[in-house]
Formats: structure tokens, sequence, C-alpha cells
């Protein structure tokens, strides 16, 4: 790639050097010319004029692209292959493009053709396993990778030329006997739960989502997105048998391209691929985009309080690629905001300084209608402006076309830098899989170019009128509410949207009965004299200084923590990790994070996190056994690593948090405490598991805590000291 890019560098430099300007040498440094030559005695070139005004450059046209002829065949089992040769590196790459997509995913089991997709590769095959494959392929120098997306999947390999019978054999064993062993299941649903612990992260990324979900309906193949319980719920049977519905022949197109020569290759391909059976399945239909969408409208806003700046986005449904009218669209787009010389950066950003970025985007797709959007964003204080100025921008467009330089310069955008839709083998012979995946014609591209030219003013006019609506506009902001320069309300009616990670289902417990309840306080009233009695109704503040272990994929990490509470609902919680310190507070209304890279405040969002540990704090729950906003029941007997215990739970209503209690009939001190929690990003089951108590200060306390996630042990606590009631002033939890 790097080498490619270059020499089309080299070649735009002297393709587009303007007439009458030196293209190599500089007349002093100029060689004399070697070879027969005819001169004209005593005559001297007359000298050129000099160029005043880069208006007045004159450039030869480019040269001419030239495309190389891709062979194309379909194997008797209905594989579809495209090869190209290119003789520039002793390589070849292969890859498979696969009818299969999230969008074909039971909405139940939201993000299972990820996972798939993924588990494909590091799982293996039968006769292979994933690790297996990466110490093979490491020998080779090649890479495999396989995922799945939203409308297709992918597999691909790259290998040294000498290499291909190996890596195509490879491939097609990848894609025909995925092995899904377990343990690889398990890590691509942890990698899945993080993503979703993490979605809310990014402003950018909050907006584009949700507005898609608004437009398309957050319950629609184009809209859905993974949660919690969807990925908890997915299985190993779940895998294979979207493996077999969607994995056949049939529905892959694969492309090759490299050194070799294409009778060879093709022999090679059908010696992997041929022995592949026939399916017999029929291709899964689009998904259809819900009717509702073509009229969802409204202001929508998403209240971030952590952010300083607001994201706006406005626009609607809008079209596919092979409608007539996505060749006028396209331009009128590139004019709005499709670049820095657009209306939305000039007027917009430039000369209103409304905006630090500010874009627009026909997003029309292949197979069902895209999104029409602009998008900008801006300081807190100046949201209202910028939506009204975007809209503007819009509407002026609508009103009032293009000029001739707006549509020849939106042309020459297209046009000019049409080299670069073939600047890499491997882009030509994707971009030919697309269209043979999605139905397009093989000169799609050069159609294209044509339609592009003959797009008039009068077209630009008419299809801006026409499909562009404002009063079907979608417009969210997500913002820092109480920044803004003027209530949204001042925009017209608001619809709040709720981007809140719900977590995972609880176990549901039997309803409460009187009996119940008085047997589950009589039980912690027992813990309560068993671990303290007065000493622990008398804690206002504690200190607990320890060793912690966390087991990862990569080893055991180990770690100092300290953490302070002060009752009833402060916490300080300092950790030392290898690359520094790290300390996070709480100090009853919102919280803060400080790491060697400065100090931030955290987003409500998470501010439960918090309020959940502090709830679930043994001390604070042992003096709040007759709080009436407490729910407390007995559960009736169960057992902990082998022995009897009495089960209690503590649900906070108000909260949403329950917290199960596992008790020793005999000592009634605390053996097992479970709740659901998020302690290392996604949320998920967690167990702590107590011994060697301690007596300090009258209380007693575990001076070791196993601690353990979704049923695998996570880490390990030993505590080295503990402070009680030494007078913690409210200063040491307050932002710095």
């Amino acid at each position: 790639m790097r080498i490619e890019r270059l020499s089309l560098s080299l070649f735009l430099f002297f393709a587009l050097a303007p007439v009458g300007l030196a293209q190599s040498d500089t007349p002093q440094q100029a060689k004399p010319k070697t070879g027969t030559q005819t001169r004209t005695s005593g005559a001297k070139k007359a000298p050129q004029a000099a160029v005043t005004d880069y208006k007045n450059l004159k450039y030869p046209p480019l040269n001419e692209v030239k495309v190389p002829e891709p062979a194309r065949f379909e194997l008797p089992n209905g594989l579809v292959v495209y090869l190209v040769e290119d003789r520039e590196l002793p390589m070849i790459n292969a890859s498979a493009m696969i009818r299969a997509g999230s969008r074909w995913e039971p909405m139940n089991k939201a993000g299972l053709a990820a996972i798939t997709g993924t588990v494909m590769r590091t799982g293996g095959t039968a006769s292979r396993s994933g690790d297996k494959l990466d110490e093979e392929l490491d020998r080779l120098a090649a890479i495999v990778e396989t995922a799945i997306g939203d409308a297709s999947g992918e597999a691909t390999v790259s290998v040294l030329k000498e290499d291909i019978d190996k890596g195509l054999s490879i491939l097609a064993d990848l894609l025909q006997n995925p092995a899904f062993p377990e343990e690889k299941i398990d890590l691509a649903k942890i990698e899945q739960r993080d993503a979703i612990a993490r979605r809310n992260d990014d402003a950018g990324s909050i907006a584009s989502r949700e507005f898609a979900r608004v437009i398309y309906g957050k319950d629609s193949a184009y809209g859905h997105q993974p949660e919690y319980d969807a990925i908890n719920s997915i299985t190993r049977a779940d895998l294979v048998a979207f493996h077999q519905q969607f994995f056949q022949p049939e529905n892959v197109v694969l492309g090759v391209w490299g050194d070799f020569k294409a009778d060879e290759m093709r022999a090679k391909i059908e010696k992997a691929f041929g022995g592949w059976a026939r399916g017999g399945r029929p291709k899964p239909a689009v998904p259809e985009v819900e009717a509702a969408a073509q009229k969802r409208g409204g202001l929508y806003a998403i209240n971030k309080d952590d952010v300083n700046q607001s994201t706006v986005l406005i626009g609607h449904l809008g079209g596919k690629r092979n409608d007539p009218d996505f060749y006028a669209l396209s331009l009128a787009n590139i004019v709005l905001g499709g670049g820095f010389a657009s209306r939305l950066v000039s007027n917009v950003r430039t000369d209103q300084g409304l905006a630090y970025a500010v874009s627009s985007n026909w997003a029309a797709d292949w197979d069902h209608p895209g999104l029409f959007l602009a998008s900008g964003g801006t300081k807190s204080e100046t949201t209202t402006k910028i939506v009204n100025s975007i809209k503007h921008e819009i509407e002026k467009l609508r009103d009032a076309g293009v000029t001739d330089n707006e549509l020849t310069r939106a042309k020459d955008s297209i046009l000019k830098g049409f080299a670069f839709e073939f600047d890499s083998t491997g882009k030509i012979v994707q971009r030919l899989m697309s269209y043979e995946y999605y139905g397009y014609p093989r000169d799609y591209l050069q159609r294209y170019r044509e339609n592009i030219e003959k797009v008039t003013k009068a077209d630009i006019q008419r299809v801006a009128k026409q499909s562009i609506q404002p009063d079907r506009f979608v417009v969210l902001v997500l913002g820092n509410q109480k920044d803004f320069d003027q209530p949204l309300s001042s925009l017209g009616q608001v619809t709040a949207l709720d981007i809140t990670i719900p977590n995972p289902k609880t176990e549901s417990v039997a309803a409460a009965t009187p009996e119940s309840m008085a047997k589950g306080k009589q039980i912690l009233g027992g813990a309560l004299n068993a671990m303290g009695g007065a000493a622990i109704r008398a804690v206002k503040d504690y200190t607990t200084t320890a060793n912690l272990t966390i087991s990862t994929p990569q080893g055991e990490i180990g770690l100092k923590r300290e953490v302070t509470i002060k009752l009833p609902g402060k916490l300080l919680d300092k950790t030392t990790l290898p690359f520094g310190e790290v300390i996070q507070a709480f100090d009853g209304q919102g919280a803060w994070l400080r790491t060697p890279q400065g100090t931030q405040d955290v987003p409500a969002s998470q501010r439960g996190e918090f309020e959940g540990l502090l709830f679930r704090d043994t001390i604070s729950l042992l003096q709040n056994i007759e709080s009436n906003n407490l729910t407390i029941q007995a559960l009736g007997p169960s057992e902990v690593e082998g022995k009897p215990v009495e089960t209690v739970v503590v649900l906070d209503p108000a909260r949403k948090s329950q917290v199960k209690l596992y008790l020793d009939p005999k000592t009634n001190l605390l053996v097992k405490k479970s709740y659901t929690a998020a302690l290392m990003g996604a949320p998920g089951e967690v167990d702590e598991i107590y011994a060697d108590y301690r007596d300090i200060s009258g209380v007693k306390i575990p001076f070791k805590t196993v601690l353990n996630q979704n049923g695998k042990k996570l880490g390990e606590q030993t505590v080295t000291a503990v402070k009680i009631n030494s007078g913690v002033d409210d200063s040491v939890f307050k932002k710095p």
C-alpha cells in the first residue's frame, strides 16, 4: 500500500504540473541531451510569459486511468470468484464476502452475528484450533481474519505467493468448519459486554447511533443494538445455527488479487472450495425499512452533563445508490457540506464562528434507504444558534439551488478524484465484489461518472426541493442542557432520549411475605450482634488498606488499594496501578476521577456504581436493617462451598438495587455477598466470599475476600490495616 500511494503521488505531481513550468530540472541544472538532434542554427526559443495569476495556469489532461480487467467465474456450487493479476509484490490476497449480517440476527440475540464472526477465527476449526492457527500463521508470516458486520460477513487471507495453497486451505476450512469452542465464545462475549459498557463514552458516537435509531426504529433491523441480557443469552448452539443458516457457497463472493496466473489460480480455488456442497437455503431477503421511518421527525435531546460542547444532527431518511436522483443529490450535498469550500463550512464555521466541525452527508446505502444528515459541533452556549444556522443553509439550497461555480467545483471534486478509485488492486476487486453482492452492474462506477457529468443546476434544485424535506427533519441535540444559550423548547416540543445502559436482569425472588420479612430481619439482627453490635452502630467512618490481586487474560496484576467510607454516603477509593495512582470519589452528590492524565467529573450515568457500592457496604446494611426504605426478606437455607448458610436478600426499591447475603447459621457471620455490578467494565454477577475475620475496635472485619464475576475468579483481596472513626473530614471527598 505504501509503495502504491507513493507511486500515485509522484504520478499526480507530474500529471498536474502546470504547462510552462519546469517538470524536471531547472535551467541551471539542465543536462545536455544525447543522441541525434536537429537544430536550427542561431535560432533561440522565445521566452514564455510569466504567469502572474493562479487562475491563468494551464494544466494538461490527466493520463487515462487503465483499469485491469478482472476474470469472473462461478463454481458449480454457486460461489462467485473475481481474479485480478498484480505482479507488483510477491503477495496474494483473498477476500470472501458472505451474505450474513447483524440485520438478520434475532432481536433478542443482538450481538450474535459479531460474536460468530469473531469466534470463527479465534476458535479455529475441528482440524486446527485457533491457537494452533495463530502459530501456523506466524510461521508463514500470513494474516487470516473473519468478521461479520451489519450487512455482510468477511473472511480474508494475505500470504506470500508460495504459500497460497495453504492460505486458501485455511480460508476454506474456516468458512466451512468453524469449531466454536466455549472458551473462545466466553472471551468474545466479554468483548461485547465491554463494548456495551463503553458505548456512551464518546459524544459523537452516541449522537450518530441514536439519530439512526430514532429514524429507523430502535427495534428495527437497522436500529437494534446489543444489551447485556442478549449477550448473556447467546449460546454455542446459537452460533452453530447462525453459521448453518448463512454460510453456504451460494452466499459467497470471493475476490483474489496478487502475483499469480489466472488459469493457475482458478485451479487452486476449485481445489480448495469445489468440495463445499450447496446449502440449498434461499438467500436472505433484505429487511424492509419501516414505513414509519419516512415520516419520523421532531426534536430530540440527550442530556450529557459531563461535556461542554454540543453535538447537533439534522436530517431524515435518505435513499439508495441506484436511485435516479442519487447523482444530483450527491453534488447538492458537496455544495451544502461536503468539503472545506462548502456552504456549511464557509458560513456556519468560518463566517459565524459557530462550529469547530460542520458537514453534511447524503449517505445512500446499497440495498436500503440510507440517511441524509447535516451535523455540527459547537460550544454549549451557541447550541440553538447552530441548529437555526444549519437549517437556514439547507433551506437556502432548496429555495435557490446552486451557482455555476459551485456546480463546477462539486463535479471537479468527484471527477478529478476519480483516479483514487483505482489506486490499489484490492480496492478495485473489492468494489466489484460489492457490485456483485448487492446486484449492481459491473460498470456501475463508469456509469456513476457519466451520470455526475450530466447533472445540471436545474436537476439539483429539483431534487433538493423534492428529496430534502425540512418538515420531516429529525433534530437531535446532545449536550449539557443547563449551559445552552436558550432552552431547546424554544425550537419546538422536545423528546428526551434515555441512553442509560440497562443492567443485566437479576435473578427474581419470591414476593416478600410478613413471615419472610420478619425472618430476614431476625437473621440480620443476629449478624449485627455477632459482628459488633453497638460497635457497628457507632461506626461513622472507616478506612481499609489492602493488597488486591486481579486475574486477567494476560496474567495476574497486583494492586494496592485504600478505601475510605464516611457513612451514610461518601466514598474515596485510591488504587495504585502499574501506570500510577487512580483516585475515585463520591461526595453524596457528584463523583470525580483522577488519573495521571488529570481530573474529571464522572458522568451521572456512572454515579450509580458508587451509590450501589455504598448500599452494599456491610456496615451500612447492618446499620440500616430497621430502615423503612429497604425491603429485607429471608430466602431460606442454601450452601456456599458445600457449607450450609441462611440467605437473606436486601432490596432498595428506589434505586432498584439488590444484594444477597449468605450467613453462617452457627456464627452468624457473613460468608458471602452476591450482587450485580460493573467491577471491570461491563456489569456481571459478582460474588464476594469472606474469611479470616479479625476484631478491629470491636467490629469483626474479614481480612480476606475472594472476588468472582460471572462464575469465574476475578481477584483476591487481603486487608493489611483498618482504621475506624478516625474523624475523616468531608473535604477529602471534594473534587480538587
